[in-house]
């Protein structure tokens, strides 16, 4: 029914179908033909002719799945991952396919490094040559800058940590390249710093926006007699933008403001909630790793420069202050701080030796 007549509307029913993910997780897994109406689906869309658009949305979809279900979905990785790298073997004409097509094995790497590495390298498929792994990782990495708003930047820097993340017997292929995770990480932190800093320049501007329609309801006395107060906010407000034109005229390029269509269908990393952070995440691995495998560390640092080795300082210090704030929000939305309560005396004596 749908290869016939519902393949065109792909994309019409994609919110529809990411709410039925999201909305209620376990009711749609507790019936697996749900899984596999939805695998079907996604599978229809990419083996047939019907534009990259619809290509990329169903790509999402299965990414989605994956980072929905945590644990839950072992089973169907293997064939959510052939599926998009099937599709990478055929002509590909934008970016943004190449890139989500990517991001589910990206997404996998994630949700199981350990059982996403068995599944690739015990993987045969028609036209690649050689190791599937090595061929994913070469382009991937080829393609950091490629991957662009706060989700996918988010996702390949979670999933380069996950490598980074991986102890005992390493496959070669991602010892061959542990010289360019690093800076490939450092690349993706440049283009979060953006993305983040044109996200708050939005939020601000809501903000004001908003403020500015509850100005509109007061009258033309009370304004004039306010006249002082609005010439300082007025003041205060262009320095603000002039302090954002001073540090970020030159970061927010259109690669840094952008948010991709796809990313209106949330995940759970996306959520404002969320205790992910990526920041955290790979300082977390980074300042262990010495002690846990002092030569893979060597490997991973040995090419860096010093303006690499500054940036992941600067990274340190983002890390620490997002875990601060992060902290912070916990306790205000636990009730506060917790003071211990005692008993106030009912008298003093003052005199006492």
């Amino acid at each position: 029914m749908f290869q016939k007549n519902g393949i065109d509307y792909f994309t019409d029913m994609m919110p529809a179908l990411h709410n039925y993910i999201t909305v209620d997780t376990d009711a749609f897994l507790a019936n697996p033909n749900n899984l596999e109406i939805i695998y079907n689906m996604c599978k229809t869309v990419l083996s047939t002719d019907v534009g990259e658009d619809a290509e990329c949305h169903a790509a999402k979809l299965l990414e989605v799945i994956l980072l929905q279900c945590p644990g839950k979905v072992d089973h169907v990785l293997g064939s959510f991952v052939e599926l998009v790298l099937q599709r990478l073997t055929k002509e590909v004409l934008t970016s943004e396919l190449r890139t989500i097509c990517l991001q589910v094995v990206i997404a996998g790497l994630y949700y199981n490094t350990p059982l996403l590495l068995d599944i690739l390298s015990k993987m045969q498929i028609a036209n690649i040559q050689g190791s599937i792994l090595g061929q994913f990782l070469k382009q991937w990495l080829h393609d950091t800058d490629c991957f662009l708003g706060l989700h996918d930047r988010k996702m390949s820097v979670l999933g380069l940590c996950s490598l980074m993340n991986l102890l005992g017997q390493r496959p070669p292929e991602i010892m061959e390249v542990a010289p360019q995770i690093l800076p490939a990480v450092l690349l993706l932190f440049q283009g979060l710093k953006r993305a983040y800093a044109s996200r708050a320049l939005e939020d601000e501007s809501d903000s004001e926006d908003s403020d500015d329609d509850d100005d509109e309801n007061y009258d033309g006395e009370i304004l004039s007699s306010d006249e002082d107060e609005i010439d300082e906010t007025s003041q205060q407000y262009l320095e603000r933008i002039e302090k954002h034109g001073d540090d970020d005229s030159e970061e927010l390029t259109d690669d840094g403001a952008e948010e991709t269509q796809l990313e209106s269908y949330v995940t759970v990393l996306d959520k404002e909630n969320c205790p992910i952070d990526e920041y955290v995440t790979f300082k977390n691995i980074l300042t262990t790793l010495p002690i846990q495998d002092s030569a893979w560390y060597q490997a991973l640092m040995s090419g860096l420069n010093p303006n690499q080795l500054k940036e992941i300082e600067d990274v340190f210090k983002l890390a620490e202050q997002r875990k601060a704030v992060a902290d912070s929000k916990k306790i205000e939305e636990g009730g506060g701080y917790m003071f211990t309560n005692r008993q106030v005396p009912t008298s003093f004596n003052f005199g006492a030796a």
